[in-house]
C-alpha cells in the first residue's frame, strides 16, 4: 500500500482533535454520542456512527466530546482520488462531496454496514499481497457511494 494512504479502524483518539492543511481527503466514522465536528466554517453535530468526508487542505476539528473519541478513518491523497473519480466517471459527485463545501456529512442509520466497510478496508490495508490495494479501494468506493446516494436523495 502506498505510504501516503492511511487507514485506522476504531482507534481511540484524544477527545479534541484539530487538523489543518492536510493534503489528503479523509473519510471518517465517529463512535461517540456527543460533540461537534467542524469542517471549515460548517459545524456538524456528532451522531454515533455518522460518516464525514473532509476535503484536502480543509481545516477540521472535533470538539465538545465528553467521552473517548473512537473513530475509523481513511486518508487518501486528493489528487489520486480525483484521478480515480475521473477514470470511473464520478467527477461531478467527487466535486460535490469534497470540493463544493470542503466536506460532506452522511447521517447513517445503517452505521453497522459502514463500519463493516472500514473493517474490511483495514483488513487488507497492510497486506503485501497482490490485489490488496484494489480490495482496499473497492471499500473506499463503497464508502463514497453512501455520499452519492445522499446527494441523489437531496437533489
Amino acid at each position: 500500500m502506498r505510504p501516503e494512504i492511511q487507514c485506522t479502524y476504531q482507534t481511540v483518539e484524544p477527545a479534541t482533535s484539530n487538523e489543518k492543511n492536510q493534503t489528503n481527503v479523509k473519510i471518517i466514522q465517529l463512535f461517540v454520542e456527543n460533540g461537534q465536528l467542524t469542517i471549515g466554517d460548517k459545524i456538524y453535530p456528532i451522531v454515533y456512527g455518522d460518516l464525514y468526508f473532509v476535503a484536502a487542505k480543509q481545516n477540521y476539528s472535533i470538539t465538545d466530546t465528553e467521552e473517548e473519541l473512537v473513530q475509523s478513518k481513511i486518508e487518501v491523497p486528493a489528487e489520486f482520488l480525483k484521478e480515480m473519480a475521473k477514470m470511473l466517471d464520478f467527477e461531478k459527485e467527487y466535486q460535490q462531496i469534497f470540493e463544493a463545501q470542503g466536506g460532506f456529512h452522511v447521517a447513517s442509520p445503517r452505521y453497522k454496514a459502514i463500519d463493516q466497510r472500514f473493517k474490511e478496508a483495514a483488513g487488507v490495508f497492510n497486506k503485501d499481497k497482490s490485489f490488496a490495494e484494489a480490495l482496499f479501494f473497492s471499500r473506499v468506493l463503497e464508502l463514497l457511494n453512501y455520499a452519492v446516494v445522499t446527494i441523489k436523495k437531496t437533489t
